[in-house]
Formats: structure tokens, C-alpha cells, sequence
């Protein structure tokens, strides 16, 4: 055999010893893979017979032994962070079993390298439980700050973490929350807690980010001030939203008499807020009237008996006259059926005035007069259909062109 013929085989059958060596050893990973699979003691047993330095496979064997042997379940987790100190999972495991025992510097230590080895929420989340638990308020802060530069999705549970130390509406300066969809979601948090007396920093925080995206949890901001009667701050809201142009309105200002939101119906898309409201009610249906603005209600006549049709919260100047004044048309409607406006005080369903009977043929423009009390600062208008006994539902139209609210006399 020449050399080369010689060559050809030595090359061959290392070749083939290196196929057999893969064979076996894939043939090792697929049956310790499959006896961890089990997810049973025994089966991970098995498997790390078969593959001892698999991190992943101790990691299960401390969870499948932490309830009836802490230590074998500690020390399970020590070997998985000697075979990969990256394995962050196994170090947070160590850290909170260390603090179980009463082993606090090992606990932090293990807990801090679980920070080390990986720079994501789970770590940083931990960390700050940890301090939180231990009293340590530096160490708390240093980590939900942390937490907050990475976390993703819903954040709820670091904003109650950190809500059970204080909660007062401070959170995103204090751990200085910088990126805007973490600052939404802790106004939404606090929106969803009710705490509507914290909330205006958010708030406030929110609208500086100026994103579009923010809108509509901003005007829920806004309805659920006014809910409570709110008056000074719901309008903050709206007006700033007014302001950078996120809303198709103009600023309101009591003082300077600027109280009624878009009066000639050019936008039904804001339905909430300081702009119209207008209920889905069966049988009746809202259309624009034409290009020079105004609003078409038809009745079908099947329409309930007594509803409303449309309404408006609007900011007023305590014990204070105004004039609400509007013009219209009606089609197939007859006096004295129950169609009118009345304004009331909000909160307090105080009627501080109404009218009924809005039926002409003709465009004709008419208005009444209301006083508002002497703690009132919100008004609400509303637009009714309460039918009268005797009369039928109506069928017909009603067309809305120009309401305006202006402080008045009597």
C-alpha cells in the first residue's frame, strides 16, 4: 500500500470514529432528554446521570425537591450555577432560598449576580422585592428604577410594588420613569385604582410625552374627574389636549366665557369629555345637517318614551346667570310633545333650568335662562324627549344649526 493509499485510510476511519462519537453522544442528549421530560424526580435523576454539567436539569431537580428537601433542592441549584454562572434563573432560585434560610449576604450576593448575568425585568424585579422586604430603602429605589427602564407589557405589579411603600402620584419622578408607555401605564394604574386624588402629576407627565397614542386614556382621565365633579383639573386636561391640537376643539375658560364646546356639531368623533355626548337610543338616528354645520336627530316613532338625546358638561363661574341660546327646525314635530333642553347642576341633578317644547316648522332661534349656585363650577345640558300623556311618539325630525352659552343677566 502506498502512502497515500495508507493516508486515505487513517483519514477514513477517524472519520468514522468521529461519527460514532456523535452518534453516541447524540444518542446520550436524546435519552437524557427524554428522561427529563418525565418531569419527574426519577427522570431527572436519570438525566444527569447521563449528563451531568446540563444546568437545566439541576435547575428542575432543586424545583422537584424544594418542598421535601430544601437542602438537596439548595444545593441542586449551587451545581447549576457552577456548570453556567449565566444561568440567571438558578441564581435568583439560590438568592431567595439563601434569604429563606436566614442567609442574607449570600442571598444578595446570589441575587446581584442574577443582575450581572442578565440585564432584563426579572432580575432587577426581584432585587428590589428583595430590598423592599429588607427595609432597605436606598437599595428599593436604586431597583425599581431599574426595573422600570426594562420592563415590558403590563407593569401593574412594580407600580403596587412600589404603591405599598407610598402612593402618591410621585412614582414617575421618583424613579424616574422615562419612557412614555411606562408613564401611560401608571396613570392607567391609577385610574384603575380609583385614585383620581394622586393622579394629576401623571397626568401631567403624560401629556408632556405629547402622543397620540395617549389621547384616549387622557380623556378618560378627563370624564372620570368629571365623574366626581371635578372641575378645575378636568379642564387642565382638556385644555392642554386642546392646545397641542390632540383634540378637534378650542379651549374652554369660564372666566372669559368660552364654556360651550363646539356649538355647531362639526365633529362627532370626541364623545366624552366637555364635547357632546350622544347615546345610541333605538329609533333615533344623528346625521350632519349640511356643510355649514348643524346636527339632523330623526325619530322613526319607535323611539322610547322618555330618553336622551344628547348632552354636554360645561364649566361655569359660580352663582352665575347665563343664557343658553340655539337655533332650529323641527319636521313632523308638534308643541308640547317633551321635546326640550334642561340644564342641571352636576352631582347634584339640581335643575337650574329647562324648556320644552321645541317644535317650528321655520329656523327660528330661542333660548333659556339659567343661574348657576353658589358652589356650582360644572353644568350639565341636556337635550330630552320625555313624551306628554295624550300625545304619540314622534316621527319626524329635528335639526339643531348653532347653540351657544353665554353668561347673561335674567
Amino acid at each position: 500500500m502506498t502512502g497515500v493509499g495508507a493516508g486515505r485510510v487513517l483519514v477514513g476511519a477517524g472519520l468514522a470514529a468521529g461519527f460514532a462519537i456523535a452518534a453516541v453522544w447524540s444518542m446520550r442528549v436524546g435519552w437524557a432528554d427524554y428522561q427529563a421530560r418525565k418531569d419527574t424526580l426519577a427522570g431527572t435523576e436519570a438525566a444527569l446521570r447521563w449528563m451531568p454539567d446540563q444546568a437545566e436539569y439541576h435547575f428542575r431537580l432543586s424545583l422537584l425537591t424544594a418542598d421535601t428537601d430544601p437542602a438537596r433542592s439548595i444545593q441542586a441549584l449551587r451545581r447549576a450555577v457552577e456548570v453556567n454562572p449565566l444561568d440567571s434563573r438558578s441564581w435568583i432560585s439560590l438568592g431567595l432560598g439563601c434569604e429563606a434560610e436566614g442567609n442574607l449576604r449570600e442571598a444578595e450576593r446570589c441575587l446581584l449576580r442574577a443582575a450581572e448575568a442578565d440585564r432584563q425585568y426579572l432580575p432587577r424585579w426581584t432585587l428590589a422585592n428583595y430590598y423592599l422586604r429588607r427595609n432597605d430603602a436606598a437599595g428599593f429605589r436604586l431597583w425599581a428604577k431599574a426595573a422600570a427602564e426594562m420592563v415590558s407589557g403590563d407593569a401593574s405589579g412594580l407600580f403596587r410594588l412600589c404603591g405599598s411603600v407610598v402612593e402618591d402620584g410621585q412614582l414617575i419622578d421618583r424613579i424616574e420613569i422615562r419612557r412614555p408607555e411606562v408613564r401611560a401605564g401608571y396613570l392607567s394604574y391609577l385610574l384603575n385604582r380609583g385614585r383620581l386624588d394622586v393622579m394629576m402629576p401623571a397626568v401631567r407627565k403624560v401629556i408632556e410625552g405629547g402622543r397620540e397614542a395617549d389621547v384616549p386614556l387622557l380623556v378618560a382621565a378627563c370624564d372620570r374627574l368629571l365623574e366626581r365633579a371635578g372641575a378645575g383639573e378636568a379642564l387642565e386636561i382638556w385644555n392642554r389636549l386642546a392646545e397641542a391640537g390632540r383634540i378637534p376643539f378650542g379651549t374652554l375658560d369660564p372666566k372669559s366665557g368660552r364654556v360651550l364646546t363646539d356649538g355647531r356639531f362639526s365633529t362627532t368623533s370626541v364623545s366624552s369629555g366637555f364635547a357632546w355626548r350622544m347615546p345610541a337610543v333605538e329609533g333615533i338616528s344623528a346625521s350632519a345637517e349640511d356643510n355649514a354645520g348643524g346636527l339632523r336627530l330623526t325619530f322613526s316613532g319607535g323611539e322610547p318614551e322618555d330618553f336622551e338625546l344628547l348632552a354636554q358638561i360645561v364649566p361655569v363661574l359660580p352663582d352665575t346667570g347665563y343664557e343658553l341660546g340655539f337655533r332650529y327646525r323641527t319636521s313632523g314635530i308638534a308643541a308640547e310633545t317633551g321635546l326640550g333642553w334642561r340644564v342641571t347642576e352636576l352631582g347634584r341633578d339640581t335643575v337650574l333650568g329647562q324648556a320644552e317644547s321645541l317644535s317650528s316648522e321655520d329656523e327660528r332661534s330661542s333660548a333659556i335662562w339659567f343661574r348657576s349656585s353658589a358652589r356650582c363650577r360644572l353644568a350639565r345640558l341636556a337635550l330630552r324627549y320625555s313624551r306628554k300623556p295624550g300625545t304619540t311618539r314622534i316621527a319626524g325630525f329635528l335639526v339643531l344649526r348653532e347653540i351657544a352659552v353665554r353668561p347673561s343677566p335674567p
